[in-house]
C-alpha cells in the first residue's frame, strides 16, 4: 500500500488553557474514542480540565496542538511513563475531515525529532496503539516504529521508534 504524505502546512504549538474546549468535543467524539481509548464514556468539561491542567502542570508531559494552516485539528503528548522507566507518544487528529491525509506522519516525524532533541540521551519512544486500529498501525509502521509485543490486559500494540 502506498501511503499518503500530507504536503501543507503542519505545525505544533505548546498546550494552553484557551485550548481546553477543543478537547470537550474532541474527546467526547464516539468515533475517535473506539480508537484510541478502551472506553466510549461521556467526559465531563470539568475531567477534561483538571486532566488537561495536570499535563500543564507536569514536568514530564509535553502537550502540542497539531495545527494545519490556522486550524486546531489534533494533539500529541509525549510523557514520561515512571512505571514503565520510558516516554510514551499519544497522537489524536480530531477533526475528522483530516483522517488519511497523512497528517498523522508529518507530526510523528515532527514529535520524534523534537523528543530526540530534547532528550538527547533517549534511545527510542514508545507508544500503544489500540490492536484494532488499523489505519493507525500502518501510519506508525511507515513513520518507523516497530512492533514490540501484543499487550493482552489492554488489546493494544506496543511499538517503539529507535534513533
Amino acid at each position: 500500500m502506498q501511503y499518503q504524505v500530507y504536503k501543507g502546512s503542519v505545525k505544533l504549538i505548546a498546550l494552553k488553557e484557551k485550548h481546553f474546549p477543543l478537547f470537550y468535543r474532541w474527546w467526547n467524539d464516539k468515533a475517535l474514542r473506539r480508537l484510541t481509548a478502551d472506553s466510549t464514556k461521556k467526559l465531563s468539561d470539568e475531567t477534561v480540565d483538571k486532566y488537561l491542567r495536570k499535563h500543564l502542570a507536569g514536568n514530564k508531559m509535553f502537550d502540542f496542538i497539531i495545527v494545519v494552516g490556522k486550524r486546531p485539528i489534533g494533539h500529541v503528548l509525549i510523557q514520561y511513563k515512571q512505571r514503565k522507566k520510558h516516554f510514551e507518544l499519544y497522537i489524536a487528529i480530531g477533526a475528522k475531515n483530516y483522517w488519511g491525509k497523512g497528517i498523522g506522519a508529518v507530526v510523528l516525524r515532527r514529535a520524534i525529532r523534537w523528543f530526540f532533541r530534547r532528550f538527547p540521551r533517549e534511545k527510542a519512544i514508545y507508544l500503544e496503539v489500540l490492536a484494532s486500529n488499523r489505519h493507525a498501525i500502518e501510519c506508525y509502521d511507515f513513520v518507523g516504529f516497530k512492533r514490540v509485543r501484543l499487550v493482552p490486559k489492554s488489546n493494544t500494540v506496543l511499538m517503539k521508534f529507535s534513533r
